[in-house]
């Protein structure tokens, strides 16, 4: 550059004080006077000097004024490199893996009770003092549900009672009558004998032995009609005894017990009806055994078989996730409808509950697909969802994803989607803090 600057300069002085060479007059073709090319342009351009002049002043302030400011020129200096990119955040990994998916019949459907039993009181006629249970409670086998008035029962009972201490006094004083009777026969019957010997020997006539024959048969009929005496009162003791034992029994029955373990499904009597065995006091879902049931189009009927698996999902409750089985199919279909109802049993459950709405994906076919956590996925306003990959220099890349079938978790294992394009096995995707990276993001990899 100092170089340039000191050619620019001697060049200017050089200008300034060599004259300018002038071309050869030539005759005027005219004859007239001839006048040189560099008389006419001293003429033409009068101010060309001071032109020139002026331009090598501004020339030597210029160098003068760098030379003095000792604006020398410096060697060149590299840039500087800018800094290295800093990781935006710290993230997970999953790899993209190839899985068993299972291809799914979407039906939706109401749980019902395997077995529901109503509970009726076997004692008619009393009023309902007590109900020991309401809807949801559990419930074990024997275990009392409501209680009746006994008031009236007690009242029969000892009535009861009282008669049979009646009946029992009977037998005894048809005991004592008996022994009379059979005393007096004993005593005919030897008053017989002793007439019977005199008659023989002629001492007393034959009327006298036939009166005495007489009173000896009275004397045995008298015994018999004692002992039939004895035998009714018996009779009055043990209907008496009978009667006691049906009343203890109805007294027993004021206790109405659940026969099954089960779940108080509804409460239908409240305290002051009166009970009887055709009103249910409550019904019990026996075993808490709940089922659900859809309607399924006979056109996919074909798709189906007892005991796939159904994964059970609720769209008003997030927490209900279970995994029930297709228990059976019915046979018949619904001429209107065109439907066939699927049973699915489902497992015990404290979110259950009988008339709840709910969504089965029946399983239908089991192939390979590939598979990513669901936590990858960042959903967007179109509906689409991204994710993101982990490239070179542990940069991300936000890739459009065309979504499958979901799995949904089960114990350890987390929900993870089907991927039907968009991803290659081996790819590693982002699994946490997707909502806060974009596309280019630096990100460091969580240990």
């Amino acid at each position: 550059m100092f170089r340039l600057r000191r050619a620019l300069k001697d060049n200017a002085v050089q200008n300034l004080h060599s004259p300018q060479p002038l071309d050869s007059s030539a005759p005027d073709p005219q004859g007239g006077m001839a006048y040189s090319d560099g008389a006419v342009s001293s003429k033409a351009w009068p101010w060309k000097p001071v032109l020139v002049g002026l331009g090598v002043g501004v020339v030597l302030t210029l160098v003068g004024t760098r030379l003095v400011g000792g604006d020398a020129v410096a060697p060149s200096v590299e840039e500087e490199a800018p800094p290295p990119a800093q990781a935006s955040q710290t993230v997970t990994l999953a790899p993209v893996l190839l899985a068993a998916v299972a291809d799914t019949l979407a039906v939706t459907g109401t749980v019902q009770a395997v077995d529901l039993l109503s509970i009726s009181p076997q004692a008619s006629g009393l009023q309902i003092q007590q109900v020991l249970v309401r809807e949801g409670d559990a419930v074990a086998a024997g275990q009392v549900l409501a209680v009746l008035d006994d008031a009236t029962l007690q009242a029969d009972v000892r009535q009861a009672q009282a008669q049979l201490s009646v009946s029992q006094a009977q037998v005894t004083q048809r005991q004592a009558s008996l022994a009379q009777a059979q005393a007096n026969l004993e005593e005919a019957q030897q008053n017989l004998e002793r007439l019977r010997a005199l008659a023989a020997q002629g001492a007393i006539s034959q009327q006298e032995l036939t009166r005495q024959q007489t009173q000896t048969t009275t004397a045995q009929q008298a015994v018999g009609l004692a002992r039939a005496e004895v035998d009714s009162a018996r009779a009055g003791v043990q209907s008496q005894q009978a009667a006691i034992e049906r009343l203890q029994t109805q007294l027993g029955q004021t206790a109405v017990r659940s026969p099954v373990a089960g779940v108080v499904a509804e409460r239908r009597a409240n305290v002051g009806d009166v009970a009887s065995p055709g009103n249910p006091i409550v019904t019990l879902i026996q075993n808490n055994q709940l089922k659900l049931v859809a309607e399924v189009p006979q056109t996919q009927l074909d798709r189906l078989a007892v005991g796939a698996s159904v994964a059970v999902s609720s769209t008003a409750d997030s927490r209900l996730r279970l995994q029930g089985t297709v228990q059976s199919i019915d046979p018949l279909i619904n001429a209107t409808s065109r439907t066939a109802q699927v049973n699915i049993s489902l497992p015990g459950s404290d979110l259950l509950r009988p008339g709840l709405f709910l969504r089965g994906d029946i399983s239908t076919n089991t192939r390979q697909g590939l598979v990513i956590p669901a936590t990858a996925l960042q959903p967007q306003p179109d509906g689409t969802s991204l994710v993101f990959v982990l490239g070179d220099g542990n940069q991300v890349t936000a890739r459009p994803v065309t979504l499958g079938n979901r799995l949904p978790g089960n114990g350890d294992q987390a929900a993870r989607v089907e991927v039907v394009e968009g991803l290659q096995s081996g790819d590693q995707v982002i699994t946490s803090g997707v909502g806060f990276l974009q596309d280019g993001d630096i990100v460091r990899i969580a240990p």
